[in-house]
């Protein structure tokens, strides 16, 4: 379209020129025709001659980008992404700190198991302490015991020395009829190791010597301790 006003080309669409800034469909103010008899010929001859159709430059439609939707689809497909991503670092830090909350516990049970079992063994120990310290204080009494029983025989302390209480007979066994061996004057001291019984309720004595002499009987005390 052909602006008026400054006589310069204008696309179609547009209603104001993009020279000038005036409206083009603005219309033309006319004059009313004066009727002039030379001028009717001359009209007459315009409508008999072909009209010449107004060429019109048709405008075409912008294309569409077709870069626009690859682009949007390509940024869902990146929130896309990002979503799983952080869904999925968020269900593996929580699998993580259930994974060390669980080795945690299990590490505190092995410490309490371990705990109960050295003190279940220290009370084992203590318990076997107690035992053997019984087992050896009983094993003394008895060594004390069969000691004594050894250092007495028939009442009478053996590994002793004596004194005699009368002018007695050394015999070569412990016995009224045995060979006399010798003699033991009163109050004469005699070391008696061995004693045993013999009859009418005697004992008698084996010395150092290897001599053997009554020491009592159920009438006298021949000897006694010094």
């Amino acid at each position: 379209m052909i602006c008026r006003h400054c006589q310069k080309e204008n696309p179609e669409s547009v209603k104001y020129c993009i020279h000038c800034g005036k409206p083009l469909d603005e219309p033309e103010r006319q004059t009313p025709p004066v009727f002039d008899p030379h001028k009717e010929e001359g009209l007459n001859d315009d409508w008999s001659k072909p009209v010449e159709e107004e060429k019109t430059e048709v405008i075409k439609p912008a294309k569409k980008n077709s870069h626009v939707p690859v682009l949007i689809a390509l940024g869902v497909l990146a929130g896309l992404l990002v979503i799983g991503g952080a869904g999925y670092f968020m269900y593996s830090n929580h699998q993580h700190q259930q994974e060390i909350a669980r080795l945690e516990q299990e590490k505190e049970q092995e410490k309490e198991a371990r705990k109960k079992s050295e003190e279940e063994a220290d009370d084992l120990q203590d318990e076997n302490e107690y035992l053997e310290d019984r087992n050896d204080r009983l094993e003394d009494r008895q060594k004390d015991e069969n000691e004594s029983e050894d250092h007495y025989q028939y009442g009478f302390e053996i590994d002793t020395w004596y004194k005699s209480n009368y002018n007695m007979a050394l015999r070569n066994a412990g016995d009224y009829n045995a060979t006399q061996t010798g003699h033991l004057r009163k109050d004469e001291r005699i070391f008696i190791e061995e004693i045993i019984s013999g009859s009418n309720g005697s004992y008698w004595g084996r010395s150092s010597s290897g001599d053997w002499v009554c020491m009592q009987d159920n009438d006298y005390d021949y000897l006694r301790e010094e």
